[in-house]
């Protein structure tokens, strides 16, 4: 016999003996402990009715008349409801668990199956296992056509690299950022898709990649569409600024003559208020000068962003008081849209800094990352609680839609990092190529 269930055993014909005794509860009690024993020690319902039926063989045994054999009987049936309770309760748990656990699957299998994204799993060799059924919508391919296959054939070529370094990644317990890959349809044209990964573990080891894929089609085109209105924007704003240096510029220099002709035919006292009038239209001179360039300085296009900016900063630190420092650089000349894009957020930044921060100082300052361009724009102003705002005013809310339109026309991210009292900072990072010191004589 097994040791704990002999030691068992024993225990369960003291309580029976206890309970002939006249122990009554306490004896009840003793089997149950008996039985929550047996099963705390891993051990089973057969086990419990070897010690159930060695304990009734002891007192049977010490019985001299058939009265006091019957009276054992008795006890026993009672003492063996007793000890086995702790099996039926563990086993109605079972049953609870099993129940929660069908209707768990249950629900995520129609949480799968209706899921508007593409949930998918990789096996640890790169083949493809489970596939819901928006898949077929998407794609136009059956899911029996690739179950059981390598994923790689499925992925535009020059996506593939990325593809399996990304699961090679969940395979070594990380869980990388979204990316996008182009995934082949049935109709042979690629369908852009924005992924997230993570590891699929089974008993505490990692066997394989849960994935979810959306079809990011329509955005795409929302955000080309909204390149082609920025460019038509950007179009009508140089047309602007033109007139307002060109045109308004002759125009103003027209009067000019012609009050210097008047001044000629006058007496010196008013010469005099023709002078200030002269004055004026200067000032009014300068200002349109300012404001045209503002709106789409030459000097962006000429030479580029940083002296863009710093003639930017200049402007507005002469009228509204504000020191305003770039620090850094850009490096080589960036591709049209991304140099425009962070010009007009810089832009906005400085607006919303001169409207709402009550700050002294403005600090740009530009830092490249490998293949990525990082912008900071901090102030010393009052500051704000960014969840808080955010959530009373929308994206909308100091011009971060616009900031966010912008970068997301040329795949730029940005974070916010404020507290009342402790300023704020703009982290704006925008992809850019290695090779983008070409693109100056691109312009020409």
């Amino acid at each position: 016999m097994n040791p704990d269930v002999r030691e068992l055993a024993a225990e369960y014909a003291r309580a029976l003996q206890g309970y002939l005794a006249g122990h009554g509860e306490a004896a009840l009690q003793q089997a149950y402990e008996v039985g929550r024993q047996t099963l705390a020690k891993g051990l089973g319902v057969l086990d419990m009715a070897t010690v159930q039926h060695w304990g009734l063989l002891r007192a049977l045994a010490k019985s001299r008349t058939p009265q006091e054999r019957s009276r054992a009987l008795r006890a026993g049936q009672k003492l063996c409801v007793e000890s086995l309770l702790p099996f039926e309760m563990a086993h109605r748990r079972v049953q609870e668990v099993n129940t929660a656990l069908r209707d768990s699957e249950h629900r995520y299998r129609n949480l799968v199956d209706t899921a508007r994204d593409v949930i998918y799993t990789l096996s640890s060799d790169g083949r493809l296992k489970t596939l819901n059924p928006v898949f077929e919508t998407i794609t136009g391919w059956s899911r029996t056509e690739w179950l059981g296959k390598a994923f790689a054939p499925l992925v535009y070529p020059d996506d593939l690299p990325r593809a399996a370094a990304m699961v090679q990644a969940v395979l070594a317990g990380q869980a990388p950022p979204m990316f996008e890959l182009r995934i082949l349809s049935r109709s042979g044209s690629y369908i852009p898709g924005e992924f997230m990964v993570t590891p699929q573990i089974h008993e505490g080891q990692i066997v394989g990649v849960l994935g979810v894929a959306r079809d990011i089609t329509d955005r795409q085109r929302a955000d080309e569409a909204l390149r082609h209105l920025n460019e038509a924007l950007e179009e009508e704003i140089k047309r602007i600024a033109h007139a307002l240096h060109d045109e308004a510029g002759q125009l103003l220099a027209s009067v000019h003559i012609v009050l210097a002709d008047i001044a000629r035919e006058l007496p010196t006292s008013s010469s005099q208020r023709l002078e200030e009038v002269r004055s004026l239209l200067n000032k009014i001179e300068e200002q349109l000068r300012h404001l045209s360039h503002e709106l789409r300085p030459t000097i962006l296009d000429d030479l580029g962003l940083q002296p863009a900016l710093e003639f930017l900063a200049d402007g507005v630190s002469k009228r509204t008081g504000l020191r305003i420092s770039v620090a850094g650089t850009p490096g080589s000349r960036l591709p049209p849209a991304t140099e425009t894009a962070l010009y007009r957020i810089v832009q906005e930044a400085l607006t919303n800094v001169t409207r709402h921060a009550q700050a002294a100082h403005v600090a740009i300052a530009f830092s490249r990352n490998g293949h990525a361009l990082c912008c900071s724009i901090q102030d010393d102003g009052a500051g704000f609680d960014v969840p808080t705002t955010r959530a009373r005013r929308g994206q909308r809310g100091l011009g971060l839609m616009g900031i966010q339109e912008r970068l997301n026309a040329v795949g730029g991210t940005l974070n916010i990092v404020s507290e009342p009292g402790r300023g704020t900072e703009l982290l704006i990072t925008v992809p850019v190529e290695a090779t983008s010191a070409d693109s100056h004589s691109a312009r020409r």
